[in-house]
C-alpha cells in the first residue's frame, strides 16, 4: 500500500492503492427467514450515481456474517465485473452500509488515496480502454475480475491535489443528482397536468 512518505506521481498498479474484491453472491428466492439486507446492483450505478439505500432493494442473507464482509463504504469505487455495460460509482453517506452484489467489484482506497480521485481517473474516457481490454468471455457480455484489474497501472496527482479534486468530484455528482431530480420533478408535474386536462383525473405513474 500507499503513504504519504512516497510519491503518488509515480506509476503504480490500482492493487497497490486500493483493495478490490467482488460484492456477494445473491439470489432472491435465498434464505426469505434470514437477516435483510439493501443490496446494491449494477442498475443502481448511474453515471457516477448510487442509489440511496432506502431505494435499494431488500434481500435476505443466512447471516451478517455472509453480509458484512461486503457492506459499502463511503469512498468505496463501484465497476461493473458481470453485465452488459460497463458502469461506474462512487459511494456517499447515503448509500454507505447496504451489501454489493456479486456483479460489482468493489475498489476500496487505501488511506490517505482519496476514493473520488480513483473514481476519476478509472472513469474516464482516456482509462476506459484499458479496464476494456480486460472483458473476457463473450464480447456481449462484460466479465472483469479484481485480480485483473489490481495489475493495472495508474498515476495518482500529488496528495495536496487530492483533496481539492475529491471536493469537485462529490459537488459535480451532487448538481448531477439535483438536476436529475429536479427534471423528473418536472416530468412528474407535466404528466399529471396532462392527465387532468385528456381524462379529468389525475393519474399515477
Amino acid at each position: 500500500m500507499i503513504s504519504k512518505n512516497d510519491r503518488p506521481d509515480r506509476e503504480l498498479r490500482l492493487g497497490d492503492v486500493a483493495r478490490l474484491f467482488a460484492g456477494a453472491s445473491t439470489s432472491r428466492s435465498e434464505n426469505p427467514d434470514g437477516i435483510p439486507f439493501a443490496v446494491v446492483g449494477v442498475r443502481h450505478l448511474d453515471d457516477g450515481l448510487v442509489t440511496p439505500l432506502a431505494e435499494l432493494d431488500i434481500m435476505s442473507f443466512s447471516s451478517e456474517a455472509r453480509a458484512l464482509p461486503f457492506q459499502l463504504q463511503e469512498g468505496d469505487v463501484l465497476i461493473t465485473g458481470r453485465g452488459t455495460v460497463l458502469k461506474f460509482g462512487i459511494v456517499g453517506t447515503e448509500t454507505a452500509g447496504a451489501i454489493a452484489s456479486g456483479n460489482i467489484i468493489i475498489v476500496r482506497p487505501a488511506p490517505p488515496v482519496r476514493g473520488e480521485v480513483l473514481f476519476a481517473i478509472l472513469s474516464s474516457e482516456g482509462f476506459r480502454p484499458k479496464i476494456e481490454v480486460l472483458q473476457r468471455g463473450a464480447t456481449t457480455l462484460l466479465s472483469l475480475s479484481p485480480k485483473d484489474l489490481a495489475k493495472l497501472e495508474i498515476s495518482l496527482p500529488p496528495f495536496e491535489e487530492q483533496d481539492l479534486i475529491s471536493e469537485f468530484v462529490r459537488a459535480s455528482l451532487a448538481t448531477y443528482s439535483a438536476a436529475i431530480r429536479a427534471a423528473t420533478a418536472r416530468r412528474t408535474l407535466a404528466r399529471s397536468v396532462l392527465n387532468t386536462r385528456l381524462f379529468g383525473t389525475k393519474k399515477k405513474d
